[in-house]
């Protein structure tokens, strides 16, 4: 599948909807339901990450924001920060000009971006939104983000996002929304020749139908490495291709929640993810990923096991399995 992001995550919370009446189990993931709402909650986590090592110089984003009325072009005319555009982006959001009288975006700290990577020293970006997209959804921004550069005299230094109740809303009407919250950090910690990746933050999805609202959440606390290929290294630009490594010796772990029901999930990458933005990068896509799988597992208390798997194939075209059985779009 190609498509383009923002479509396809509201797509998949959409799906979310249609498919969220129904019974669960609280063992194990075994329900199509279970199955398209944890895809979707991973899949937005893999989207943060695409946003984390995207391309936010100012030559890149100024590509982007020649559309009058974008998400791209509104950003800029708030004077944010080029790596809050690519958040929202991964988020599938949208937020109006400023122009607009319909937004407050407060902008506090040092906005200092010397080095040119989107990123500000310290400062802290706060949202009070509401606003209707170009196709007529209503959007809603809320919380804040506090982005700090690790050294802002070099680009290639790494840096880290807090999401302090940052709440994203989209609308068709009254009945139906999806809503993104992320809490807590994602940091990128350059070591010698490799950049640690620390996630230690919540990702939730509340889908609301009509009466019925379901609500899928992963907690990560967790640390993998991100190893640049040695051409990025070269040319000194470590974030334009690399490899993302959870060896499944050693798995990472996450507590998913769906609907009060608890499950702390393992996860690896099997084959190791490759993230490739010096071929695949196009305005309209963040999951810049060429090949390699992200693999979630659960073990109920009988033994028996649950496999999502997440299948890159080509720049940013990708499928999601359960229990080796595609998960239907």
């Amino acid at each position: 599948m190609k498509p383009d992001l923002r479509m396809k995550l509201l797509t998949f919370g959409l799906v979310g909807l249609l498919a969220a009446c129904g019974s669960q189990t609280a063992q194990s993931p075994e329900t199509s339901q279970d199955a398209q709402t944890l895809s979707e909650t991973a899949l937005g986590d893999l989207s943060l990450t695409g946003a984390m090592l995207s391309d936010a110089s100012a030559a890149s984003m100024s590509l982007q924001s020649v559309q009058i009325g974008s998400l791209e072009a509104n950003a800029q005319s708030w004077g944010l920060p080029r790596r809050v555009t690519l958040i929202l982006k991964a988020l599938g959001h949208y937020i109006p000009n400023a122009a607009s009288g319909s937004c407050t975006i407060s902008k506090d700290g040092d906005l200092t971006d010397a080095d040119d990577d989107g990123v500000p020293v310290n400062a802290t970006i706060t949202f009070t939104c509401s606003a209707t997209g170009p196709l007529g959804a209503t959007y809603d921004t809320e919380g804040s983000l506090t982005l700090k550069d690790t050294n802002d005299a070099q680009a290639q230094s790494g840096y880290s996002v807090e999401f302090q109740g940052f709440k994203t809303r989209v609308s068709s009407d009254a009945n139906h929304s999806v809503t993104r919250t992320l809490e807590g950090t994602y940091t990128l910690d350059r070591q010698t020749s490799t950049y640690q990746i620390l996630k230690k933050y919540t990702y939730t999805i509340e889908r609301k139908n009509f009466s019925n609202t379901t609500t899928s959440s992963l907690v990560f606390d967790v640390s993998k490495t991100y190893t640049p290929d040695p051409s990025a290294l070269d040319a000194g630009k470590p974030f334009s291709a690399g490899t993302i490594v959870v060896d499944k010796t050693s798995p990472g772990s996450a507590v998913w929640t769906r609907d009060n029901n608890n499950r702390t999930l393992q996860w690896y990458t099997d084959p190791n993810l490759h993230w490739n933005r010096a071929v695949c990068q196009a305005p309209e896509r963040i999951l810049n990923f060429d090949s390699g799988a992200k693999v979630y597992t659960y073990t109920n208390p009988a033994g028996q096991q649950s496999t999502l798997r997440i299948a890159f194939s080509g720049c940013g075209d990708f499928q999601v399995t359960f229990n080796g059985q595609p998960v239907a779009k």
